[in-house]
């Protein structure tokens, strides 16, 4: 069972053993040896006391032929009698929902979600494995800095020891058909007064970077305690607290601020489960019925935001709770009836909740309020986006959010404009890359995050003026580059 199996590269394993701080006689543990890469290092590091355990039979016998102490089993179960110095290595990354049904539950006993990836549960376990003063050493995706089902691994972090080192690999293709966006960190347990600590940061500049390339100016920055042309470095101050962390380092400087959900209600978008079913074309569309197009609805998705104001929309069947059975779906639709029956056992298969039948969407989130609220104005932004500036865009009118975005309503219509010319500023995406929410080269937009965003209490005479460069800005949908530094220059100024 080579779940989640990905070969750790000889010059990162290299790079991640030569970050211990404990003796060569320190009982090591390599949790989920795989090929033995962790294994092999150690013993040419001149560690004598090294054990390695792996559930795969296959890959347990090749590292059984080459390393004594290797163990077959379980590394979330097994018993191992010990505590260890030093625990390395590359764990599994695998999704909850995707993981054999025993070993889900284990995951879900020891992450306390049923939404963790099964890396959560081998971070957790491993803390509980060290000794006092002992170093957990391990290279994992970035995401658990953020996501909100990673907060009890967070939590324990926190108070089981301190975090000493991070090294950020962004999007760095480091395994083999795999492009996760990970960060190497070096984890102390013990009593610390995190307050007076500090966590050591280097930053991958260039995700191009091969990894024979990582390990050396990796290394020659954490001796030479300086950046170089391949990382940056610095320090932060410790994490204090289980929400979002970054290695971004923003303060901002209000006199006041309230939460973004104190100034607009923010929620996610409508959910199908199945795109390509509900997708209408202008084709589709001439076949329909009067009757029929009246359940085709205007979507605005990521790729119609362009940074301030939407552009264009595209079209879906959706299908709510009104339409109760798929005899009246055929009597009443028929050409819609025929569209989704060709999709109609993928249909089934997706997880619906109870009472829903295959031609329905999967989630009408925020449905109702959309249905009350359709006349006023909103803001869109991607869920995630790799475009270098913000793009939160306005629309207005009958488009609904595509589950790839949020939607930014505000209680009152005259806040709208300042707060899309402030959610576009500079200011704003440094404030916001600095909670947290990256992932490789894409900054993730989360429901939770916006809505705890602060939003600095501006004076009525800036919000105008920022309101009314974005009036100037939407006018010209063009050319606005001077407008837009501008913008930047005043809010900065305010």
């Amino acid at each position: 069972m080579k779940l989640g199996f990905v070969e750790t590269p000889r010059e990162i394993a290299c790079l991640m053993v030569d970050l211990a701080g404990v003796g060569r006689d320190a009982a090591v543990l390599d949790a989920g040896c795989g090929r033995g890469v962790f294994l092999q290092v150690l013993k040419e590091r001149g560690y004598r006391n090294i054990y390695g355990i792996e559930v795969d039979e296959e890959l347990y016998r090749h590292c059984k032929e080459h390393f004594e102490n290797v163990i077959l089993g379980d590394f979330l179960s097994y018993e191992f009698g010990k505590l260890f110095d030093l625990i390395v290595g590359n764990p599994p990354y695998v999704h909850f929902s995707n993981l054999p049904k025993h070993l889900a539950e284990r995951v879900k006993e020891i992450a306390k979600t049923g939404e963790a990836d099964i890396y959560y549960a081998f971070s957790l376990r491993a803390i509980s494995l060290l000794k006092d003063g002992g170093e957990l050493i391990y290279i994992v995706p970035y995401h658990f800095f953020y996501n909100t089902h990673a907060k009890h691994l967070r939590q324990t972090l926190l108070s089981s020891g301190k975090i000493e080192l991070i090294i950020d690999l962004d999007e760095a293709r480091l395994f083999s058909g795999e492009s996760p966006e990970t960060v190497i960190f070096k984890f102390k347990k013990g009593q610390f007064d995190l307050r007076k600590e500090k966590i050591t940061v280097l930053r991958l500049k260039h995700a191009r970077a091969k990894p024979l390339e990582i390990h050396t100016k990796a290394k020659q920055a954490l001796k030479e305690r300086a950046s170089n042309d391949l990382f940056s470095y610095y320090q932060i101050p410790h994490f204090l607290h289980s929400q979002s962390w970054s290695v971004y380092v923003f303060t901002p400087s209000f006199s006041s601020s309230l939460k973004l959900k104190d100034f607009a209600k923010v929620g996610v978008g409508l959910v199908s489960g199945l795109e390509r079913a509900f997708y209408v074309s202008e084709e589709d569309l001439e076949s329909f019925t009067e009757k029929e197009k009246a359940l085709i609805k205007k979507f605005v998705k990521a790729q119609n935001c362009k940074r301030f104001l939407t552009e264009g929309y595209q079209l879906y069947i959706l299908i709510d709770a009104h339409i109760k059975s798929e005899e009246e779906l055929r009597e009443n639709f028929p050409n819609i009836y025929r569209k989704l029956l060709a999709f109609k056992e993928r249909l089934q298969n997706r997880y619906l909740p109870k009472g829903k039948s295959w031609f329905h969407w999967q989630a009408l989130r925020n449905y109702r309020f959309f249905m009350q609220n359709l006349s006023k104005k909103r803001i869109y932004v991607p869920t995630l986006d790799r475009h270098p500036q913000n793009r939160f865009s306005l629309g207005e009118g009958d488009p609904l959010p595509h589950g790839d975005v949020l939607f930014i309503q505000p209680y009152n219509e005259e806040d709208t404009l300042w707060l899309l010319g402030y959610l576009n500023s500079n200011l704003f995406r440094e404030y916001y890359l600095s909670r947290g929410p990256r992932r490789g080269g894409r900054l993730a937009f989360t429901q939770k995050l916006l809505e705890n965003a602060e939003i600095p209490l501006l004076p009525e005479a800036a919000k105008a003026q920022i309101s009314e460069i974005v009036k100037e800005i939407l006018r010209r949908n063009s050319d606005t580059q001077t407008l837009e530094k501008e913008l930047d220059r005043l809010i900065l100024y305010t």
